[in-house]
Protein backbone atom coordinates (compact mmCIF):
# COMPACT_ATOMS: atom_id res chain seq x y z
CA UNK A 1 0.00 0.00 0.00
CA UNK A 2 2.95 2.11 0.51
CA UNK A 3 2.99 5.01 2.77
CA UNK A 4 -0.48 6.26 4.71
CA UNK A 5 -1.21 9.46 5.09
CA UNK A 6 -3.57 10.75 8.15
CA UNK A 7 -4.78 14.42 7.40
CA UNK A 8 -6.50 16.09 10.91
CA UNK A 9 -8.30 18.84 10.18
CA UNK A 10 -6.32 22.33 12.67
CA UNK A 11 -9.07 25.03 10.70
CA UNK A 12 -10.83 27.32 13.47
CA UNK A 13 -14.26 25.14 13.57
CA UNK A 14 -12.13 21.83 14.21
CA UNK A 15 -9.59 23.41 16.72
CA UNK A 16 -12.95 24.65 19.04
CA UNK A 17 -13.42 20.82 19.08
CA UNK A 18 -9.87 19.83 20.37
CA UNK A 19 -8.27 18.77 17.17
CA UNK A 20 -4.79 19.79 18.15
CA UNK A 21 -5.20 17.02 20.83
CA UNK A 22 -6.48 14.72 18.61
CA UNK A 23 -3.16 15.77 16.15
CA UNK A 24 -1.29 15.02 19.07
CA UNK A 25 -2.63 11.68 19.92
CA UNK A 26 -1.72 10.67 16.75
CA UNK A 27 1.91 12.15 16.58
CA UNK A 28 2.46 9.95 19.88
CA UNK A 29 1.45 6.37 18.72
CA UNK A 30 1.61 6.64 14.42
CA UNK A 31 3.18 3.19 12.81
CA UNK A 32 6.36 4.42 11.19
CA UNK A 33 4.79 3.73 7.86
CA UNK A 34 2.21 6.31 8.28
CA UNK A 35 2.97 10.06 7.49
CA UNK A 36 0.71 12.58 9.34
CA UNK A 37 -0.37 15.75 8.02
CA UNK A 38 -2.12 18.76 9.56
CA UNK A 39 -4.23 20.93 7.39
CA UNK A 40 -6.34 24.18 7.72
CA UNK A 41 -9.22 22.97 6.68
CA UNK A 42 -11.03 19.88 5.02
CA UNK A 43 -14.31 21.82 4.11
CA UNK A 44 -16.60 19.87 6.62
CA UNK A 45 -17.05 22.89 9.27
CA UNK A 46 -19.37 21.57 12.14
CA UNK A 47 -18.74 17.36 12.45
CA UNK A 48 -15.04 18.10 13.36
CA UNK A 49 -12.08 17.56 14.47
CA UNK A 50 -12.18 15.45 11.23
CA UNK A 51 -9.62 13.09 10.23
CA UNK A 52 -9.35 11.68 6.78
CA UNK A 53 -7.28 8.36 5.43
CA UNK A 54 -5.49 8.73 2.18
CA UNK A 55 -5.74 6.75 -0.51
CA UNK A 56 -8.48 5.00 0.74
CA UNK A 57 -10.62 8.37 1.33
CA UNK A 58 -11.58 7.22 4.66
CA UNK A 59 -13.11 10.19 6.96
CA UNK A 60 -13.36 10.44 10.39
CA UNK A 61 -15.42 12.91 12.27
CA UNK A 62 -15.90 13.89 15.73
CA UNK A 63 -12.70 12.26 16.54
CA UNK A 64 -12.17 12.73 20.62
CA UNK A 65 -8.13 12.30 21.58
CA UNK A 66 -8.99 9.62 23.19
CA UNK A 67 -10.42 7.61 20.55
CA UNK A 68 -6.97 8.35 18.45
CA UNK A 69 -5.07 4.68 19.69
CA UNK A 70 -8.71 3.06 18.33
CA UNK A 71 -7.82 4.26 14.65
CA UNK A 72 -4.17 3.49 14.88
CA UNK A 73 -4.67 -0.03 16.35
CA UNK A 74 -7.82 -1.49 14.27
CA UNK A 75 -7.68 0.87 10.84
CA UNK A 76 -3.69 1.94 10.87
CA UNK A 77 -2.17 -1.57 11.98
CA UNK A 78 -5.34 -4.15 11.47
CA UNK A 79 -6.50 -2.53 8.30
CA UNK A 80 -9.98 -2.26 8.76
CA UNK A 81 -11.48 1.06 9.19
CA UNK A 82 -13.76 2.00 12.46
CA UNK A 83 -17.15 1.72 11.21
CA UNK A 84 -18.80 2.88 14.50
CA UNK A 85 -16.65 6.44 13.97
CA UNK A 86 -17.30 6.89 9.70
CA UNK A 87 -18.01 10.12 9.05
CA UNK A 88 -22.04 9.17 8.02
CA UNK A 89 -21.74 12.11 4.98
CA UNK A 90 -19.44 9.83 3.08
CA UNK A 91 -20.07 6.54 5.14
CA UNK A 92 -23.87 5.81 4.95
CA UNK A 93 -23.49 1.83 4.02
CA UNK A 94 -20.52 1.17 5.49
Amino acid sequence: MGVRKILVCLGRSCRKYNSQQVFAAFQKNLPSSTELIPVGCLGQCGNGPMVLVESEQIWYSEVHPNEVPIIIKQHLQKNSPVKEMLYPKFHQNN
